[in-house]
């Protein structure tokens, strides 16, 4: 029988953190085990109890969480799983990647994985657009980073434009793909986007994959 897959799901702090929740949900549904680490801002948006109840284990927080037996969550946390997927991945936890910076328990598991990352960038149209954003992403691109978003559409903060994490179902179908390496014929997906009809971005359509 085929092992079911495993992630580690982080979470960083933004009104997207509310789309994590549902992600949670989805993938235990779809029979993937997931283990929540969440950043001192997540907690913020939505409670460690809401994303334990979905789950069915504990949240970690803490890089110096005594319940790890080696005292080493940075490092057992992720060597049982299959990815790391940062849903919402905010601004500053993106640069904090693309700097190899490791200052609280998520993103120094990050950088002591030994399995694939993927991160679902949710941010203001403006942050997106940021030349320092951009760059940041084009760093994580080229550490073989794998991008999921962001869509286009209305923000909480009222405004238009890029920069939306995708719906829960929408990452669920992606995470999904990822391990499904045989479909893309053994070619690096390093970017997951919406297809768009027009110059205006509002009308979604099918995913784009870029290969390396």
């Amino acid at each position: 029988m085929q092992k079911n897959k495993s992630i580690v799901l982080g979470v960083t702090g933004g009104i997207a953190a509310y789309k994590a929740a549902e992600l949670v949900r989805l993938l235990v549904k779809a029979d993937i085990d997931v283990q929540v680490v969440m950043t001192e801002a997540a907690c913020q948006f939505i409670t460690p109890v809401t994303m334990q109840a979905l789950s069915g284990k504990p949240v970690f927080k803490d890089m110096w969480d005594a319940s790890i037996a080696n005292g080493m969550p940075h490092i057992e946390l992720s060597r049982s799983a299959d990815a790391i997927v940062i849903a919402p991945a905010s601004a500053d936890f993106i640069a904090k990647l693309a700097h190899g910076r490791a200052d609280d328990l998520l993103s120094t598991l990050c950088l002591a994985r030994d399995c694939p990352l993927l991160v679902a960038p949710a941010m203001n149209k403006q942050m997106w657009e940021n030349p320092a954003t951009q760059r940041n992403i084009a760093q994580l691109n080229a550490d073989n980073i794998g991008i999921l978003g962001p869509d286009s559409g209305e923000q909480a903060c009222g405004e238009i434009g890029l920069g939306r994490m995708l719906e829960a179902e929408d990452l669920l179908n992606l995470i999904q793909a990822h391990f499904q390496p045989k479909i893309f014929k053994g070619k690096k997906i390093t970017h997951y986007s919406r297809c768009y009809a027009g110059d205006d971005r509002s009308s979604a359509g099918d995913y784009q994959f870029k290969f390396r």
